[in-house]
């Protein structure tokens, strides 16, 4: 599952996270917010209302939001080259990407036979 908390949801959620695991918002506290991120967040199921207690955050909300944070920007293989964006040469370095990736050896050439099938009349 992919995860992105947008640039206004992140500041919205961190105000519930901060909060704590039994923080609840008013009504007249989340007219103080803009209304997109949090309209967004009620729709997603992250953030739910309890009548007379207010506006919480839901499990899935917190999964969300550790989700988000526990994303790994590490590489499986490292020594493969970098993006094809990245042009070395052009900064005076080494073409890393001939170095590392390792050359393949020619397969040799298998002679394949073909069996002429019967065909049914």
């Amino acid at each position: 599952m992919s995860l992105t908390l947008s640039d206004m949801q992140y500041p919205m959620m961190r105000t519930f996270v901060d909060g704590g695991a039994k923080f609840f918002m008013t009504e007249e506290t989340a007219r103080t917010f803009d209304q997109r991120p949090f309209r967004s967040m009620l729709r997603r199921g992250w953030v739910s209302y309890r009548p007379e207690r207010g506006f919480y955050l839901t499990s899935e909300g917190y999964d969300a939001w550790n989700q988000y944070h526990s994303r790994s920007i590490f590489r499986v293989n490292p020594n493969l080259p970098l993006t094809s964006y990245f042009d070395p040469k052009a900064y005076g370095l080494e073409d890393l990407r001939q170095r590392t990736t390792p050359r393949r050896r020619p397969t040799k050439k298998q002679n394949i036979h073909v069996m002429k099938t019967r065909r049914v009349a």
